[in-house]
């Protein structure tokens, strides 16, 4: 069984750490017996998200740098033939303008679910962050990858201040429920240095995507030039972002409401005429937002002669419907769209 720290004298005098109940530090050669049990003994439970290697930890011992560190969580007060509570691995760390690394983790019985885990990562984390010439590896930024079924592993990270940053399909090949590999879907979470120590369970930072969709009245779908309403649902989709549109909610009360709820942003359409930018500008101030931030993809067609203009409330990308548009103008707006304010732009 490992011993607890200050026990002997060859034990790491840095990257350690000693909370109420647990204390954590990088893996070392006695370390790795007791790890076998401690695998074995938990191979059902983890089997379900991990391949299980009982000899995992010796051929990571060798490979310990500055970069990429092992560390042990060991409880105080041990029980069974084993005191390791669990394990993180410290990989994938990018230095320079980066520093940022990627933690993989284990819990093991009979201490999982049980807080001890949850306490050694919120002490390794503190390393982490730490300065290195006081002990800890100097990181900006800790990212984990859980498969979305895994729901108690994301539920800790979120606990500890974790915010889910994306989505990655297909990201690594892992066993499943049935017992079979396959490409397994994974969701990141990260938490950086300059929110540590994280609140709890905090609401997502994801930026919100807004922008107006407006048309000269005759560019809508059915009329010539037409394709505004499919160009709107197709920006949507590729900026994931919901789609409010002044005919299908039926009032301005409703789809300013509608904007205002929605924590992603949204695209709001209409045939907005210049007489309205004013009560467009309102609805936008009600959603929290400043009219002049806003993109607005003014669309219209050179074959239809009008005096019409857009709103003009904030950056403009303007959108010649008259010969088309394909996949490739979509993303390009959106791509400008997401942007955020720049210069009056045409595509």
């Amino acid at each position: 069984m490992s011993s607890e720290p200050g026990t002997e004298p060859d034990e790491p005098t840095t990257q350690q750490a000693r909370g109420d109940r647990v204390w954590v530090a990088p893996v070392r050669g006695q370390d790795i017996a007791p790890y076998r049990h401690a695998v074995e003994q938990s191979r059902g439970r983890l089997a379900r998200w991990n391949p299980v290697d009982p000899d995992d930890l010796a051929r990571a011992l060798p490979r310990q740098s500055r970069d990429r560190r092992t560390f042990l969580i060991h409880a105080l007060n041990p029980e069974g033939d084993h005191d390791i509570v669990g394990k993180i691995n410290v990989s994938d760390a990018v230095r320079g303008r980066f520093e940022s690394a990627t933690i993989g983790y284990d819990a093991y019985d009979p201490y999982a679910g049980r807080g001890l885990f949850a306490e050694g990562l919120r002490l390794l984390l503190n390393l982490l962050f730490a300065p290195e010439d006081a002990g800890g590896m100097g990181l900006h930024r800790v990212q984990a990858a859980v498969q979305p079924g895994n729901v108690r592993s994301a539920g800790l990270l979120r606990s500890l201040g974790f915010q889910r940053e994306g989505f990655s399909p297909r990201m690594l090949w892992l066993p499943g429920a049935d017992g079979h590999n396959a490409w397994r879907d994974h969701d990141s979470y990260v938490v950086m240095a300059d929110e540590w120590p994280a609140q709890p369970y905090p609401t997502a930072r994801g930026r919100r995507v807004i922008a107006l969709v407006n048309a000269v009245p005759g560019t809508v779908d059915g009329g010539p030039g037409s394709g505004t309403v499919t160009l709107a649902r197709q920006l949507a989709a590729e900026l994931r972002v919901p789609l409010f549109s002044r005919d299908v909610a039926g009032s301005g009360d409703v789809l300013w409401a509608l904007l205002a709820d929605s924590p992603a942003g949204g695209l709001v359409e209409s045939c907005f005429t210049p007489d309205e930018a004013r009560s467009v500008g309102e609805g936008f101030r009600r959603c929290g937002l400043d009219p002049a931030t806003v993109p607005e993809v003014w669309c219209f067609s050179a074959r239809v002669s009008t005096s019409a203009r857009p709103l003009g409330l904030g950056p403009t990308v303007a959108v010649d419907m008259s010969h088309g548009v394909g996949r490739a103008d979509v993303v390009r707006i959106a791509l400008q769209v997401s942007a955020g304010p720049s210069p009056a732009s045409e595509t």
